[in-house]
């Protein structure tokens, strides 16, 4: 019996597939200032009128843009969140995915587009959308952190949604911060003080 052959997906998602991507793309070179539908459209190398017909808006794109980048970094990530021993280890995890981020530049996007929803011309809906898009990266880091502290007092007293919301703050503080002053590496000395706390806390813990 011959193998089923996965289904192609749809003109109309190969489409939404190629704005997603020149959205990301242009945030990246442009910032958000610069994303308009006709950078988009220069950067994808299609109409910009498609932007409007598949998502009606920038802002839409630029939400499912961050829809697509969450789904991506979970994809990568979840299984060695999931297999982290120790606090120190999650630290170790996040260093590295904090690396990966700033040379794609993936920071560097969430920084913009909460920067366009910050602006006073933004659409009300617009902040609440884009953090819905990280609330499974959220739920994601507080069940690591919830499974590693286990039963100890750092899990009764400290509510696990916060620390995951405050790792994601994090993220996107310590870009800001390095884009204003590049050479004090701030996230080297930021995760380094977090990795030593991690191993005083896993001694009192243990």
């Amino acid at each position: 019996m011959a193998e089923a052959q996965p289904k192609k997906p749809a003109a109309g998602d190969a489409t939404k597939e190629r704005i997603v991507n020149a959205t990301l793309e242009t945030i990246r070179s442009e910032g958000i200032v610069g994303t308009s539908a006709r950078a988009i459209a220069r950067t994808g190398d299609f109409n910009q009128a498609l932007i409007f017909y598949h998502f009606g808006s920038i802002d839409n794109a630029v939400v499912a843009a961050v829809c697509e980048l969450g789904t991506k970094r979970i994809a990568k990530h979840q299984a060695e969140l999931e297999n982290a021993t120790s606090l120190s280890e999650l630290i170790g995890i996040a260093r590295a995915i904090h690396n990966e981020d700033t040379t794609s530049q993936n920071i560097t996007v969430l920084a913009q587009v909460f920067a366009r929803a910050a602006r006073s011309d933004a659409d009300d809906d617009l902040g609440a959308q884009l953090y819905a898009q990280l609330e499974p990266w959220n739920q994601m880091l507080a069940h690591a952190i919830e499974r590693v502290a286990g039963d100890s007092p750092l899990a009764q007293f400290v509510p696990m949604a916060h620390l995951a919301d405050a790792m994601s703050a994090l993220f996107v503080g310590i870009e800001l911060l390095d884009d204003l002053d590049p050479s004090q590496g701030h996230a080297d000395s930021l995760f380094d003080s977090m990795e030593t706390l991690a191993e005083l806390v896993n001694s009192v813990l243990g």
